[in-house]
């Protein structure tokens, strides 16, 4: 993996851009709404403001991740089926996103911020920068290009793309 990517968003994501998500756990919020854990952790509770369908966390509404009851993560978007789809933002400690989710996962478009002033903006998969995006480094650098699977790959035309 690029070493300077790798430092920079992918440490910083941890809780959503986990790959191989079909080990996710689920979790109960206060209502008994189930919503996918995708890195489950000892102390872990949630509160969700959005309703319930068949015991899934659904509709648009405030996910927030406590760990020993301390907030640590606010995600504020559209769950379907107990996972983040379509729109939100997550709010961390060390960082934000903005942008498309499909199961719980950065994947679509948008950025991501971090605490020290750098950012990526553009294409994800699965948690992971993905496609043409641009990269702030933290020394002020900005890279402009094509990412696959979160490794910066060149600044010309993606191999396979027209």
């Amino acid at each position: 993996m690029n070493k300077l990517f790798g430092g920079i968003v992918i440490c910083s994501l941890i809780f959503f851009a986990q790959s191989g998500y079909s080990q996710e756990k689920w979790i109960k919020d206060q209502k008994g709404c189930l919503i996918a854990n995708l890195a489950p952790s000892e102390g872990e509770t949630v509160q969700w403001t959005g309703g319930c369908k068949d015991s899934f966390a659904d509709g648009h509404g405030t996910l927030t991740w406590f760990t020993n009851g301390v907030k640590m993560e606010v995600f504020e978007g559209t769950m379907a089926g107990g996972y983040a789809e379509g729109k939100g933002k997550l709010a961390r400690r060390n960082g934000k996103y903005v942008g498309e989710w499909k199961k719980s996962q950065q994947h679509g478009k948008g950025r991501y911020d971090s605490e020290d002033g750098s950012w990526y903006q553009g294409e994800w998969k699965e948690g992971q920068p993905h496609g043409k995006g641009q990269m702030l480094l933290p020394d002020g650098r900005l890279l402009k290009g094509y990412w696959n699977e979160g490794e910066f790959e060149e600044a010309g035309a993606m191999p396979g793309r027209t």
